[in-house]
């Protein structure tokens, strides 16, 4: 029995990670900066096996024509963090809205949709990402993850340790994404508590506060250099936020390897410059993370386009939703807070685009990353927004190609695994239709996504859950989008009167014109109150604000065969 089952284990894998035959794409070599055209690429077991011209293929192979196409590496988002959704409820130190939802119900609902956002990732052409601050708990979900051809590769490090924790986030045992330095024993304790669940890498938070920074920072350096050297001990390389110039100079004298934040105090100088380059530093810029917090808290949060296409719908939800909690001296004061901070904004903001031109004329290494899962800024649909406001700072194609492909896996020191076109590395590959030298549209036009040697076709049905097409047609409803609102209902669906049960409409046409209001709707939000879901059926129960007031029912979604079926909505 044991061969026979070893020889039934090695096929399994085998058809998992098919052989594939890419033949006569353009390659994107990104460490060259050419474009190889008319080459072949095999892959095998999930990694590049040859690439050059007319390679024979072995037997089983697929083969796919990539004539008139080009062939780069999968995108890495290298700033991201996973006990974080990008919706309103997930920062409580930032805003306290725990009446409405408690912080360990928002925590628990990222776990549960972990893999849904991983899907998106990959289906968007991100295959690798990196939570550059996790907890205990997902640390050891990151695992289940590891050979799952949907999930992109997921770099993780354990709870921050850090200088200063917020009050809300004391106490959660195995949730919690900070641990509190006070000496250096603490320091080098705390990295050795992460040990055992294998981090890929240490993170620090290097907050200083009041108005002195340099003795700030200065006075918490042994904290940072022990915990920097623990963690070299260890082979582990070691990411720190430090926004200000005075932090990421001295954290990079400690033996940092990766600033995972731009600096937004002062102008950089020669020096520091220098320092980066010649101590092999990445720097991540995460240029729109806090025009996200902005624009959140403003009530002003404008949908995008990759919001609605590829973001997890329910956090997008929750931010429209801000404009409409009860709380309306809250939001006033957000709003105000908002308004007087605009000036301190803009100068930030200007002095984090001039830091990233120095450092790119510079030549220090940078990789593109978002800071996604903070309020504002959604898991994956921010990927473009940090690249155009990367591409408005002054990079060319070039150098964010490379900041979105080889110099992400430069930043957890894996560059000889992934990143590139080359043999021997981790087939994460993107055949697109169009040049992406040309703009950051054409990274949009995906054919194919090979992640780790398996094909994943982005424009495949999602397969989405019964609350996800519930979110997803809520989202659309409030971005008063009709045909995105449209697209996840069934061709043939029935809408009845919940009361009398009385069919109103049927098919998806006399839906659309029931629904043309939403084209020119005037004022108009649907906001979730509570839920129930059983197997295909959910159950809403909502508040409806017009231009006549507020209005709170429950509407009955049953999904069949991935789309909304029927509906029952009350009159």
């Amino acid at each position: 029995m044991k061969p026979i089952l070893l020889v039934l284990l090695c096929l399994c894998t085998l058809m998992g990670k098919a052989q594939l035959l890419i033949r006569k794409v353009s390659i994107i070599d990104v460490e060259k900066k050419s474009i190889l055209a008319q080459q072949d690429v095999l892959i095998q077991n999930g990694v590049i096996a040859a690439v050059g011209k007319n390679i024979v293929a072995p037997a089983g192979t697929r083969e796919i024509d990539g004539a008139g196409k080009w062939l780069m590496p999968g995108l890495v988002d290298a700033h991201v963090h996973f006990f974080q959704s990008g919706g309103l409820y997930t920062r409580p130190d930032a805003v306290d809205l725990r009446k409405y939802r408690p912080y360990e119900q928002e925590n628990a609902w990222v776990h549960r949709n972990m893999e849904p956002f991983l899907r998106r990732y990959t289906r968007a052409g991100i295959t690798t990402v990196v939570d550059v601050g996790s907890t205990v708990s997902f640390l050891q979900q990151r695992d289940t993850f590891r050979n799952k051809s949907y999930a992109p590769a997921v770099y993780m490090t354990g709870p921050l340790l850090t200088t200063w924790v917020p009050q809300v986030y004391q106490g959660l045992k195995e949730e919690e994404p900070f641990y509190e330095m006070k000496t250096t024993d603490d320091a080098v304790r705390f990295v050795r508590r992460q040990l055992p669940y294998k981090p890929d890498f240490i993170k620090i938070w290097y907050i200083v506060m009041g108005r002195n920074t340099d003795s700030a920072a200065r006075a918490h350096l042994p904290l940072v250099q022990a915990a920097i050297n623990e963690a070299h001990k260890a082979n582990l390389r070691v990411a720190v936020h430090s926004t200000e110039r005075i932090t990421a100079r001295l954290a990079v004298e400690a033996g940092a390897d990766f600033l995972v934040h731009g600096i937004d105090d002062e102008p950089v100088d020669v020096s520091f410059v220098q320092l980066l380059k010649d101590k092999r530093v990445v720097l991540s810029p995460t240029l729109v993370v806090t025009q996200g917090y902005r624009n959140a808290f403003s009530q002003a949060y404008q949908l995008t386009a990759d919001d609605l296409r590829t973001a997890h719908p329910a956090p997008v939800n929750s931010i429209l939703d801000f404009p409409h909690i009860p709380d309306t001296m809250l939001l006033a004061r957000y709003r105000a807070g908002i308004a007087n901070s605009a000036a301190f904004a803009k100068t930030t903001d200007s002095i984090l685009r001039l830091n990233l031109k120095r450092l790119v004329d510079g030549g220090v290494v940078i990789a593109t990353g978002t800071d996604a899962g903070n309020i504002g800024t959604q898991h994956i649909s921010s990927y473009f927004d940090e690249l155009h406001a990367m591409r408005e700072s002054g990079m060319d194609m070039w150098q964010l190609i490379q900041a979105s492909t080889i110099n992400g896996a430069r930043s957890v020191g894996k560059q000889a695994e992934f990143g590139s076109v080359t043999v021997g590395k981790r087939a994460d590959l993107l055949l697109l239709t169009r040049n992406p030298l040309d703009s950051l549209s054409n990274w949009k036009s995906i054919d194919l996504v090979i992640n780790k040697g398996s094909v994943v076709r982005p424009d495949s049905p999602m397969n989405l859950s019964a609350a996800e097409l519930a979110d997803q047609q809520l989202l659309a409803y409030n971005a008063h989008n009709l045909e995105a609102f449209l697209a996840v209902y069934a061709d043939d669906v029935e809408i009845y009167e919940l009361n009398s049960g009385k069919l109103q409409m049927k098919g998806k046409e006399q839906m659309r014109q029931g629904y043309l209001f939403l084209n020119n709707p005037g004022k108009l939000h649907c906001r979730l109150l509570n839920r129930i879901v059983e197997g295909n059926m959910v159950i809403d129960h909502e508040e409806i604000v017009t231009d006549k007031g507020k209005f709170y029912g429950v509407a009955i979604y049953e999904i069949v065969g991935g789309k909304i079926a029927k509906v029952w909505f009350p009159k």
